[in-house]
């Protein structure tokens, strides 16, 4: 290791803001040791967010930013077929009006379609819903089941009643799904949201989830990006934005072990480099903080490892097929009710739409939790049966098989461990708290003395799992990490106005509506 007074004097002739790398040898051979004031570890939404407030609003200039992958994004990730690209991770641009992620689309010039929730077919174990059983289950839940769910979570909340699962609260709303038309539209109502079932989610946090993302920013519309550079040009787009960014990332780098104490925070990587940190930004997903992929030392304190593991960082899988020709509708979305499985490809949407990618003849399916898990776990072509299985009982035995097919698998990768945060029920606000909560110390001695901070969609209290909830959780990070900085971590007024934001939101003074996806059926094609 390089000695602290030959560091400073390096230091003092370089008059640099930049990450100090020196070379080192060790018993492992050549490695390289890095000094810098603020260490992000993740370049993903949350991480780049925090670096660009810290550089252009916060003046702190000598940070690293410490990315796995050779390219930002995180969990913001394309995949490719029939040479288009398409996410395999976040999608969609939910809640507009003052949303900043509809900001930073349009900012960036992100291209985007809107999602038409009228544009949608209905099918059967027994073909196309000619009955319409599935359009009358959604009314009944969209428009009497939900809100009532939803007025009541709020009355429990107010009064400060103990949670119940969702499953639950819908239950003594009136709503109880019994034949498969009706678990199918739970399931797309519910689940295709928050990649798990009602019996293992909050009811007071999904009801409030939704209540801020749909309707909190005063426009509930929905946008697909279906931008070629990908969702992940609105964090690209504000790294661009920070001065000499290049020189304040380092790419490729797994990090094994995150040594912190009361002076500085120590990281080692794969790859043999170490990096000392005054401060550190943890952005990594509760799943990789759930699988140990990463080594602390010392060890998490217990309240942290058991908040940690009682949120559920939940999976939400894509699966893309490309035809040789089209055989469904023109139709944005179809619901299929399965009549043995609840869950079992129920969600399907067209990518050969208008306004999407007319000719690309792609259509897709979405799994979530153990679905999503079972098919992780399954090879490309025991999937791709599952889906042409379902396929031929909506369509009929004789369509094609698909010249191509992917989807990811999000659990097995050591870099997620999942797709996003799903508040699950028994999960408590201080336990979120807790998750968030810098070390070393305890939870109740606020920032000063800390050292190592934490971050991401899953910290969120208003928008856990979505896009708005990493920028808004980044934000706040970079503000308590300037503080540290700048005045011993004595909270500033910007802090508390960024504090605010995070956990208030712009208050919608207009009378609450509900945003139905109410649908109408198409003919079959």
């Amino acid at each position: 290791m390089l000695s602290s007074t030959l560091f400073s004097v390096l230091l003092a002739l370089t008059g640099s803001f930049y990450p100090i790398i020196v070379s080192a040898n060790n018993d492992k051979g050549s490695s390289k040791v890095i000094h810098t004031k603020v260490l992000i570890l993740g370049g993903g939404l949350t991480g780049i967010t925090a670096a660009r407030t810290l550089a252009l609003e916060q003046k702190v200039d000598d940070f690293l930013v410490v990315e796995a992958r050779d390219i930002l994004g995180g969990r913001m990730r394309q995949g490719e077929i029939g040479g288009l690209k398409v996410e395999f991770g976040a999608n969609w641009v939910q809640g507009l009006g003052s949303n900043p992620i509809w900001a930073l689309t349009q900012k960036y010039g992100v291209k985007n379609q809107y999602s038409d929730w009228t544009s949608i077919d209905y099918f059967t174990g027994d073909g196309h819903d000619d009955e319409g059983l599935i359009e009358e289950a959604l009314v009944r839940y969209e428009e009497k089941a939900y809100p009532k769910a939803s007025e009541h979570a709020q009355i429990r909340e107010r009064r400060g009643l103990p949670d119940l699962n969702m499953k639950a609260g819908l239950n003594l709303a009136g709503w109880k799904a019994q034949t498969p038309e009706e678990k199918a539209v739970e399931y797309f109502s519910f689940d295709w949201e928050q990649a798990e079932p009602p019996v293992m989610s909050s009811y007071i946090q999904s009801i409030n989830s939704y209540n801020e993302n749909f309707i909190g920013f005063g426009n509930g519309d929905n946008q697909l990006v279906i931008d070629q550079r990908g969702f992940k040009e609105i964090i690209v787009g504000q790294a661009r934005e920070i001065p000499d960014f290049d020189k304040k990332v380092l790419y490729n780098q797994v990090v094994e072990n995150i040594k912190y104490s009361e002076t500085n925070v120590t990281v080692t990587t794969k790859a043999g480099y170490t990096i000392v940190a005054e401060y550190a930004l943890c952005t990594f997903s509760i799943g990789v903080l759930q699988h140990d992929d990463v080594k602390f030392t010392p060890p998490l304190p217990d309240w942290k490892k058991e908040a940690i593991a009682n949120f559920h960082l939940a999976t939400y899988t894509k699966l893309f097929a490309q035809f040789d020709r089209k055989f469904w509708n023109d139709t944005e979305f179809t619901v299929y009710a399965d009549p043995d499985e609840r869950g079992w490809y129920t969600v399907w949407q067209s990518l050969d739409a208008p306004g999407f990618f007319p000719g690309s003849k792609i259509f897709f399916g979405t799994l979530t939790s153990d679905q999503a898990y079972q098919a992780e776990l399954q090879s490309d072509e025991e999937t791709k049966k599952q889906f042409m299985d379902v396929l031929r009982t909506m369509y009929g035995p004789d369509i094609p098989d698909p010249i191509n097919f992917t989807y990811p698998r999000w659990t097995l990768d050591p870099l997620y461990r999942g797709s996003f945060t799903n508040w699950g029920a028994g999960a408590t606000v201080k336990q979120q708290d807790d998750i968030r909560a810098p070390l070393p110390g305890n939870t109740d001695d606020g920032n000063t003395g800390k050292r190592l901070f934490f971050a991401g969609e899953g910290t969120s209290r208003r928008y856990f799992g979505y896009l708005q909830g990493a920028y808004f959780e980044g934000r706040l990070a970079a503000h308590y990490l300037a503080d540290c900085v700048h005045q011993d971590c004595t909270p500033s007024e910007s802090t508390l106005f960024a504090k605010r934001a995070a956990f208030e939101g712009e208050e919608n003074t207009d009378e609450v509506k509900y945003k139905l996806r109410r649908r109408r059926r198409f003919p079959t094609a």
